[in-house]
């Protein structure tokens, strides 16, 4: 899954090309399956990926944990481009 695709890469700085290429996909595959993701609606998400509990502990589940945290940084980082 995307989430643990950027678990593998928490060693990582969250500004690294090799994460920002994969925010750039999860923004891809949600706008290609879901709806417009914008970078406005993108940074919620991650915002939401750490506040709601429920969203934090599956993707810590898919990714290992710290990940949740790690995406939204990473989403951050992603949207003040």
């Amino acid at each position: 899954t995307m989430f643990s695709g950027l678990g593998e890469l928490k060693h990582l700085a969250p500004d690294t090309d090799e994460v920002q290429n994969k925010i750039a996909a999860l923004q891809k595959f949600i706008t290609d399956n879901y709806y417009v993701c914008t970078n406005e609606i993108l940074k919620g998400l991650g915002q939401m990926y750490v506040d709601d509990e429920r969203f934090r502990k599956n993707i810590d589940r898919a990714g290992g944990d710290g990940t949740a945290e790690f995406v939204s940084r990473a989403i951050s980082v992603y949207c003040s481009y």
